[in-house]
């Protein structure tokens, strides 16, 4: 750069300042006062108009009020005792043995490191450039992401070389950086101050206050004292206004769409601040309560788990043996038990979801009211109440135990239970991967069938005949090889001349207890009525000219519902479908109304046992969580097939 040059700089730096402060503060604001101006003078004009948009406007002025205030409250209910808890980690008092006398002490540099962690969680899924890191030599779409990550690492690092005070020093430096990241994610000019393409005036928005909030940050005792005397209320203040400056960002809608959603992710951002915050001081201040009482029942150790269980379950597959196995393994068995009520009951409703809700599109006017009639019934009836009527009825209708109720022979059934004949195992897994296998076969072959320009699909009766007789004689000759070798249940009785004396030989029967069944029914006949109403739904949202289509093409009723229907209502079923299929698995839950030992049933237990009542309740959290993700996940999967192609 040459001297003239060189001489110039400041001018033309200041000539760019100027024009930017010019294009997004002066217009802007003027626009507002011509607005303002505008509604002044249409209320001067008409008395009647006036005082409408007077009320209009008191009324807007009132809701901001009562927000502003809401949105207050919350900022302080939760940076209130993050503070302290911050300030009462910090405090360190040793002791000559190595101790500590202040109880609730706990490494600043961890707690900066857990607040980094999860601020810089969320900034990320903000700033959503998880898409750049796939291409690792476009270097500029993820700067802002990777800057993020090399400052939450110096944050510990800083805080564990450098003096922060307790009670200022600290609180300010955990309190001010996400309210900076926020205020970044706002402005969004962080990528184009990284990458050397901001004006002048982006530079100085957004790099002035970071740098004031370092230089105060690192040299608390010259910061003024409302930043530090009174840090709960001037943090909300930042907060709030922050959050209303990007509301009213939001509400003009002067951006793209790409600025909007920015917006939108700035806004979320910031408000979730506090509530981040919050959430993990006051995990730590939990897991190192002073309280020694509350300090072990917050102890996260799942050692007392290795210990033999001290009580008895029914399941099956997994057998578990009272004394020996441990908790982990009957808590296993629970979940295997929990999968498969849940896994029957989800393919049952989704059945008779389907056939109820096509019935009750019905032109014959008794099987639609037959079909409404069992949607009201079970729909309003609380799922307790229904198991406890299942339980109840079933043990008054099945025949008593000592009746040795059976059909030749082959099943026998009491209240006690139902015995089937038993298959070999082999057999069994066999026909199951053998039909798999055909299955995902044919499937292949009828995507690749379907790529091919000429390629043509017969859906006419005969084809759909052919194909169902195909499958149906599979499905034949498999259960006939299943059937090959079993075993029909067989009766000991220990004394034949007294009734109810009887059992079946252990390994020559497959058992289903009376728990395992009012449970499916009870799941079934409760999720299948709503099933029913989102079939039916989806069917009537279609539009008419669909079904009027499908009869000028002449197909039958079956192929206009296979063909036409179903396909189309799939598309908005499945979202509601993924809901239903979750509750199944958290209904699960109720097992205890018909003694049946799921999951929840095995863990409320063994928190009477062994007093461990928090460890166990994650445990159980974290199961029922990661059963509704995997059903979820399953069902988008499935929801981006069958929306794959657009309408």
């Amino acid at each position: 750069m040459d001297s003239s040059a060189l001489r110039d700089f400041p001018l033309k730096a200041l000539q760019s300042l100027s024009k930017d402060v010019d294009e997004n503060i002066v217009k802007p604001f003027s626009r507002m006062r011509e607005s303002v101006r505008t509604e002044f003078i249409h209320a001067r004009d008409s008395p009647l108009d006036g005082a409408r948009r007077a009320f209009d406007l008191s009324k807007k002025a009132l809701i901001a009020a009562l927000l502003l205030w809401a949105a207050w409250s919350y900022c302080t209910k939760m940076l209130d005792p993050t503070v302290s808890a911050i300030t009462s980690f910090a405090f360190s008092i040793p002791l000559s043995d190595g101790s500590n006398l202040n109880a609730a002490y706990y490494d600043p540099k961890l707690v900066a490191a857990w607040l980094s962690i999860s601020v810089l969680t969320f900034f990320l899924l903000a700033q959503n450039e998880f898409r750049a890191f796939l291409k690792p030599l476009e270097w500029k779409g993820y700067i802002t992401s990777l800057t993020a990550v090399v400052i939450a690492i110096l944050i510990p690092l800083m805080v564990d070389n450098l003096e922060f005070s307790p009670d200022k020093g600290l609180p300010f430096l955990l309190l001010g950086i996400p309210a900076m990241a926020g205020y970044a994610l706002s402005t969004g000019d962080l990528p184009l101050i990284l990458t050397w393409r901001a004006s002048t005036y982006q530079t100085v928005r957004t790099v002035a206050p970071i740098l004031i909030f370092a230089f105060y940050a690192l040299n608390v005792s010259m910061a003024p004292p409302i930043l530090t005397e009174d840090l709960v209320n001037t943090s909300s203040a930042l907060i709030v206004g922050m959050a209303a400056i990007s509301w009213i960002l939001i509400r003009t809608e002067a951006a793209n769409s790409e600025d909007q959603e920015r917006r939108y992710a700035a806004f979320m951002f910031i408000l979730a601040t506090p509530l981040v915050l919050y959430t993990v001081t006051r995990i730590i201040f939990l897991l190192n309560n002073p309280d020694s009482v509350t300090r072990d029942r917050w102890d996260l150790d799942w050692s007392f788990m290795d210990d033999p269980n001290a009580f008895e379950i029914n399941v099956w597959p997994m057998e578990v043996v009272f004394g020996e196995d441990s908790r982990w393994e009957f808590y296993i068995a629970a979940v295997i038990n929990s999968a498969r009520v849940t896994l029957v009951s989800i393919v049952l409703c989704t059945l008779l979801g389907i056939i109820i809700g096509v019935t009750r599109l019905s032109s014959n006017r008794l099987a639609s009211s037959l079909a409404t009639i069992y949607v009201e019934v079970f729909r309003n009836l609380p799922l307790a109440v229904l198991l406890f009527l299942v339980w109840t009825q079933m043990g008054e209708t099945l025949p008593l135990f000592g009746e040795e109720a059976n059909i030749s022979g082959w099943v026998y059934y009491s209240n006690k239970g139902f015995w089937i004949p038993l298959a070999e195992s082999w057999r069994v897994y066999a026909f199951l991967a053998t039909f798999m296998l055909l299955w995902v076969f044919t499937r292949i072959k009828q995507t690749i069938d379907m790529r091919r320009q000429d390629s043509v699909v017969d859906d006419s009766d005969r084809a759909v005949l052919m194909r169902s007789g195909i499958w149906g004689a599979i499905i034949v000759i498999g259960t006939l090889f299943v059937l090959g070798d079993i075993t029909t249940p067989e009766i000991l009785k220990l004394r034949p001349d007294s009734p109810g004396t009887w059992r079946v030989a252990e390994g020559t029967a497959f058992e289903i207890t009376p728990m395992f069944t009012a449970m499916v029914l009870g799941l079934t006949l409760f999720t299948a009525s709503v099933v029913a109403e989102i079939v039916r739904g989806s069917i009537q949202a279609l539009p008419r000219g669909q079904v009027e289509a499908a009869i000028s093409l002449a197909l039958t009723p079956y192929q206009r519902l296979r063909l036409v229907i179903l396909p189309q209502a799939l598309r908005s079923m499945v979202p509601l479908l993924n809901s239903q299929y979750m509750n199944v698995w958290k209904n699960s839950s109720l097992a205890i109304v018909v003694a049946y030992s799921d999951v929840f049933y095995v863990i409320f237990v063994m928190m009477n046992n062994v007093g461990r009542l928090i460890p166990l309740f994650i445990l159980l959290l974290v199961t029922y969580q990661v059963g509704s993700l995997l059903i979820s996940g399953i069902m988008n999967a499935y929801n981006a097939r069958v929306t794959r192609v657009k309408i």
